[in-house]
C-alpha cells in the first residue's frame, strides 16, 4: 500500500493507493465488522450525537453519554445558553 498526494476540487489531500484485490478485502472486512457488530447486542448502545449539526453516531459508554465526543457536548451546552440568554432578553425588551 502505498500514499500520494492528491488534489481536486481545490481540497488537497493524502491518498492512499492500493491494489484492487486489497481493497476489495478491505471492503469485505469493513462489511463483515458492520453486519457482526449491527447484528450483536452492541447495537443497543448504538445512539445519534444530540449536538447541533452533528452527524455522528457513537457507541454509549455510559448512561449519561449524550454526544459522540467532548467539543460536540461544549457546542450543545453552548447552544442551550444561547437560547436561555436570548429568551431571557427578548422578554426584557419593552413592547411598542
Amino acid at each position: 500500500m502505498t500514499g500520494r498526494i492528491a488534489r481536486r476540487n481545490a481540497v488537497t489531500a493524502y491518498v492512499w493507493v492500493m491494489p484492487g484485490a486489497r481493497r476489495g478485502k478491505l471492503i469485505a472486512a469493513l462489511a463483515r465488522a458492520a453486519i457482526e457488530f449491527l447484528s450483536g447486542p452492541q447495537r443497543e448502545r448504538l445512539r445519534a450525537c444530540n449536538a447541533p449539526r452533528c452527524v455522528r453516531y457513537f457507541v454509549k459508554s455510559h448512561g449519561r453519554q449524550e454526544w459522540c465526543k467532548p467539543s460536540c457536548g461544549n457546542r450543545a451546552r453552548a447552544a442551550r445558553h444561547y437560547q436561555r440568554h436570548n429568551a431571557t432578553t427578548a422578554q426584557e425588551l419593552p413592547g411598542p
